[in-house]
């Protein structure tokens, strides 16, 4: 059998079709990340994404909210889970003087135990592995030209994320 050939067991051949499948559907629709590029709702957040652009844009939109704390600090943030590539994310979106700051990443799944950070830490490094290739999508740091990506956890809290923090210019 052709398998055999391989060495890799049936699951084995399964599993890899499986992740060739997950990439070619979810790979090529958010592989911008490297780049400082999300695309949350059809809409692309990047480094020069400033908070009227975003209240314009999700004005209709009732998944968002637009929080303002002090008269030069704001946070764009979803009300319910996300779709981003493979997994569903709680998002928040943070600004300062109308220019973003950040964007953190909590994965939303019903089935991960709200006390078990460490699958948290799990399915957040699945989903930067697709989004960023391997080794950088496990790693706790990625810096690049136009800010950085960290994966981060409290066990303390029992909670985990990832922060896409932007460089400012």
């Amino acid at each position: 059998m052709l398998l055999n050939n391989f060495k890799l067991t049936k699951a084995e051949h399964i599993e890899a079709i499986g992740n060739v499948d997950l990439f070619l559907k979810w790979g090529f629709v958010m592989n911008n990340l490297s780049n400082g590029i999300l695309t949350i709702e059809g809409i692309e957040v990047k480094q020069d994404t400033n908070l009227d652009f975003l209240e314009k844009s999700f004005v209709t939109n009732p998944n968002f909210e637009v929080r303002k704390r002090q008269s030069d600090e704001a946070t764009v943030g979803s009300l319910r889970p996300i779709q981003l590539g493979s997994k569903r994310f709680s998002v928040r979106i943070s600004f300062e003087n109308n220019i973003i700051q950040g964007i953190r990443l909590k994965v939303s799944d019903p089935s991960i135990n709200q006390w078990d950070y460490e699958e948290k830490l799990s399915q957040h490094g699945e989903w930067l592995t697709e989004q960023i290739g391997y080794p950088e999508g496990i790693l706790s740091e990625n810096v690049f030209e136009w800010g950085k990506i960290t994966q981060w956890y409290d066990p303390r809290s029992c909670d985990a994320g990832i922060s896409i923090l932007y460089f400012q210019r």
